[in-house]
């Protein structure tokens, strides 16, 4: 019996696309582990941003906890392979400083950033634009993925809404570098002095919560 080639074409993809999805699970975080890293371009002046940071304190620390099933291109499934419904949120982040630039604080030591414990969002449409695809330069960056965040940001008593963009790239080195930006904006009035920038980058590597 001939199989008809386009099935077959369809079951490899398929089977591609498993494989693929199978291999992601090295940077799914659990109950007890997380990935940290530190903003490039920290110095000794937390008040100066520099060329590659904006709008987050020198030695600022992200924490993420990330599960790329609930963003790979196949939906997740359980033992029994039944489909699982996706949550649209593929984990969280969470940026604060420690005491004197030290990487690791506890809880009650810590001073928030401008993300804290914000949702990853995922953005369904972009598995079916080329941009869910998209790569840059820079050698070790096996996939890179597109999420939203939202957060707010307060100044004389005035908290506003904001929204940024997270590009996250699963390295080749088991770590995940992040990719943190969000325009200027004017307070809810629309007017007086427009809050910061954000833009930030940290490589995380694998760390126990």
């Amino acid at each position: 019996m001939h199989r008809h080639p386009s099935r077959v074409l369809r079951a490899l993809t398929l089977l591609a696309l498993l494989a693929g999805c199978e291999d992601l699970g090295k940077w799914k975080t659990g109950p007890d582990d997380i990935f940290r890293g530190e903003v490039i371009g920290s110095d000794a002046n937390s008040t100066v941003d520099s060329f590659i940071r904006k709008g987050f304190a020198s030695h600022t620390l992200l924490e993420l906890t990330f599960d790329p099933y609930s963003s790979d291109v196949v939906a997740p499934s359980n033992d029994a392979g039944d489909t699982l419904p996706r949550t649209g949120v593929a984990g969280s982040v969470d940026t604060y400083v420690c005491p004197a630039g030290l990487e690791r604080c506890e809880p009650d030591q810590r001073t928030p950033g401008p993300l804290t414990h914000a949702p990853l969002v995922t953005i369904d449409a972009l598995t079916h634009d080329p941009l869910s695809q998209y790569t840059f330069p820079g050698g070790g960056r096996l996939r890179n993925y597109i999420f939203g965040v939202h957060f707010t940001s307060e100044r004389s008593g005035q908290i506003t809404g904001r929204d940024a963009m997270l590009f996250v790239s699963l390295m080749e080195n088991g770590g995940v570098e992040v990719r943190v930006m969000a325009p200027s904006v004017f307070g809810p009035d629309g007017e007086g002095e427009r809050w910061p920038a954000l833009f930030g980058v940290f490589p995380l590597q694998r760390s126990r919560r």
